[in-house]
């Protein structure tokens, strides 16, 4: 997630969007009552809400129970995240790799999918770039008709591999993409085919996990089930700012998310939420130390715990809000000194308010054991400049 303020170009894409509305259904199965709210959003029923989180694929096989937590902590849902792999200067995309962490692989990601099903959990799979060097993909683009080719061909393959995947497991929802906002701008037509292809191989819901500044120019919303806002808007740059503080500055980006839902007729889904528990946690996050530069920075559980606040608050009771994924929720019981800094609400003041409208306990049950964190690339806060 990263990215500059507000952008000037919103406007017009939501004419478009407007347009685009009248040809699109109003009612998104799973998602609420047929037909839409007053405002001209789709309502989502309360009990539907997602209460998710984003599991961070572990190194090595974990236990069947390592899910168990989450759903003790009120989550019905978890998102499932397949990481593909790219270099700057070659658009190939690499995935399922010997190499690569358990969890991220095809037999890792099934047997992850089977855990979280049999722990009472929906699933989101959410096929996530990686790219050498820099983490985000939201920076990536093509240089030349040759590479654009090769990566469109390739991540084709990699959506439509996951696509397969996700309709023989019965898995509820799938992302056909994150984050890869340069690409999806450019190349909309392309996305428009993508969908339809996977919708040939996949019966359950689609959405794109767009960036907090690119999501209202997406055009392609028309095509999806639910809007999906990697929501790390940045708020405010005060080391602990008050949770009645941080309401209020939703202010701006509630209005223009309320304008999209409306637009578009689709519910807005989180498809990612969260915050470090360090100083200024609220604000531009892509600015934090992360990695290696974030040793010794002091944990801010305080900041954290008030930033998830603020956000229920503002948005869980609104009619056209789907819900969200918390960014991120690993296998067992963390602890040590990278996680007192990290995203990760786990053991900490942030994991109670989580709990607390998730609807579950924080202190639910036993823990299974601690699975190995993952590295810096999935750590790191790039969400707002993954």
């Amino acid at each position: 997630m990263r990215g500059p303020g507000r952008f000037a170009a919103v406007l017009a894409v939501l004419a478009v969007l407007s347009v685009l509305s009248v040809l699109a259904v109003l009612s998104v199965p799973g998602c609420g009552p047929a037909g839409a709210g007053g405002d001209g959003a789709v309502s989502v029923r309360p009990e539907e809400r997602i209460r998710g989180v984003s599991f961070s694929a572990p190194r090595r096989e974990m236990s069947a129970d390592a899910l168990v937590p989450a759903a003790g902590a009120g989550a019905n849902w978890v998102a499932v995240i397949p990481y593909g792999f790219l270099d700057p200067d070659d658009p190939h995309v690499a995935f399922d790799r010997e190499r690569q962490f358990w969890g991220e692989t095809t037999g890792g990601v099934a047997r992850t999918i089977e855990y979280a099903q049999a722990s009472g959990l929906s699933v989101l799979l959410k096929p996530h770039l990686w790219v050498r060097g820099q983490g985000w993909p939201g920076e990536f683009e093509p240089d030349t008709a040759e590479d654009w080719e090769t990566f469109l061909s390739d991540y084709r393959d990699y959506i439509l591999s996951f696509a397969a995947l996700a309709d023989s497991m019965d898995v509820e929802m799938m992302s056909v993409g994150t984050e890869v906002d340069l690409v999806a701008l450019a190349r909309p037509d392309y996305w428009r085919s993508l969908i339809a292809e996977v919708r040939e191989i996949y019966g359950g819901r689609l959405t794109y996990a767009a960036n907090w500044d690119k999501y209202a120019l997406i055009e392609f919303w028309d095509a999806l089930d639910l809007v999906g806002v990697d929501a790390y808007f940045p708020l405010a740059d005060d080391p602990t700012p008050g949770v009645e503080t941080l309401v209020e500055a939703w202010g701006p980006w509630s209005e223009e998310l309320s304008e999209v839902a409306q637009v578009t007729g689709k519910p807005i889904l989180f498809a990612e939420y969260g915050y470090r528990s360090v100083d200024g946690a609220a604000g531009r996050q892509w600015e934090l130390p992360e990695g290696r530069r974030a040793r010794g920075v002091p944990a801010n559980q305080e900041a954290q715990a008030a930033a998830y606040e603020a956000l229920f608050r503002v948005w869980w009771n609104r009619p056209w809000f789907a819900g969200g994924f918390a960014w991120k929720w690993y296998a067992g019981s963390p602890s040590g000194e990278w996680i007192a800094t990290d995203y990760s609400p786990q053991g900490k003041p942030a994991e109670t308010v989580m709990a607390s409208w998730y609807g579950g306990d924080a202190s639910a049950g036993a823990p299974p054991a601690l699975m190995m964190p993952d590295r810096d690339r999935v750590q790191s806060a790039a969400r707002p400049g993954k």
